[in-house]
């Protein structure tokens, strides 16, 4: 199994490349400022959070949106 050390380097490694990924995007024109910012809050959140709480927002968010 993958302890947490290691998987709070994935969650950072994946936000750093999703939010480089999106401003490569953003400056050629390939996205739109609203998706530019919701792509830039989900990078950002793989990046600052910890793998733990990342699953914890995840199930609270898609249990919300589920439930709707």
């Amino acid at each position: 199994m993958i302890n947490d050390v290691q998987k709070n380097t994935i969650t950072n490694i994946l936000g750093l490349a999703l939010f480089a990924l999106n401003v490569y995007m953003f400056y050629w024109d390939a996205l739109e400022v609203s998706s530019f910012l919701i792509m830039t809050c989900i990078s950002l959140a793989l990046f600052l959070f910890k793998a733990s709480q990342t699953k914890e927002w995840l199930k609270k968010a898609l249990s919300k949106v589920l439930s709707k």
